[in-house]
């Protein structure tokens, strides 16, 4: 699962950027990041709980975990259930929360390719995630560096999609096809059915009936949708030129980009977890 989940990461398009550590003196205190048109990830390496409210949707991000929320809705994070004031810091000695929050910005069809909830958090609940944790301890020997900006940026990408691997979308939930679905979206072009099948022990019968009642589609379909993303996308930008997006996609004209376009046939997605 989580191969075929970074193809279609890649496909859809996600550029994660570090925020910043919230840095308080007192105990209690509320930081509004207000509404964006990103989603926003928070993460904790701290022994205290964080509180995350997207409009009247609350959750906890307990040490080593962390949340992703979706945007068009006010978000607030703060070390405890009611409003405080804005967290403050004494110049000389800032003191670190260990509350790391930033930016995650997917391209247009995350909503077709992912099916993302408004929130959500690493998996299990309230339990560590190895990879949070070891991101957020490098993160901290790098906050005051002047330098590491991209370095920054890359652990920050590691905490967002520790999240979407703990919420992948339903049609990557059934373990009997993981192999296949890995082998599809890693191949050039369609997958015959007996190459899809290597090594699983499911018969072609079988692999044709469970696409279809996974994903909604059959393994050609699948394949096409998935090669259509980073097409449409580039077609969605407000300069696209279409026979530009069509040659550098491989079609001789953009009457069969838009032709094939037309077969394209996306995958049932349900949101399945929520904050």
């Amino acid at each position: 699962m989580t191969d075929a989940l970074r193809a279609l990461v890649d496909a859809v398009g996600l550029d994660v950027r570090y925020g910043d550590e919230v840095l308080a003196d007192d105990d209690r205190w509320t930081l509004d990041l207000g509404a964006t048109d990103s989603h926003v990830w928070v993460a904790s390496s701290a022994r205290t709980e964080v509180w995350i409210r997207r409009d009247d949707d609350v959750g906890v991000v307990v040490p080593g975990t962390a949340a992703l929320v979706a945007p068009g809705a006010t978000v607030t994070i703060g070390a405890g259930p009611d409003r405080s004031a804005p967290p403050s810091a004494c110049d000389d000695w800032p003191a670190p929360t260990g509350v790391h929050w930033g930016t995650a910005t997917f391209g247009p069809f995350v909503d077709e390719a992912l099916g993302l909830a408004p929130s959500l958090r690493t998996e299990p609940l309230g339990a560590p995630c190895t990879d949070v944790v070891l991101a957020l301890a490098h993160l901290r020997s790098l906050v005051a560096g002047r330098w590491h900006a991209a370095h920054r940026d890359a652990l920050a990408r590691v905490v967002v999609m520790s999240v979407v691997e703990d919420n992948p979308p339903a049609f990557l939930r059934d373990a009997s096809l993981t192999r296949c679905i890995d082998r599809l979206l890693d191949s050039a072009g369609p997958v015959p059915i007996d190459d899809l099948r290597r090594g699983t022990g499911l018969s072609a019968s079988t692999v044709r009936r469970r696409f279809r009642a996974t994903t909604g589609c059959s393994p050609d379909e699948l394949w096409r949708w998935f090669r259509s993303l980073p097409v449409r996308a580039a077609l969605a930008a407000a300069d696209a030129d279409p026979a530009v997006v069509a040659a550098h996609a491989g079609f001789s004209t953009t009457g069969s980009m838009r032709r094939s376009l037309r077969r394209v046939r996306a995958p049932e997605v349900r949101v399945l977890s929520a904050l």
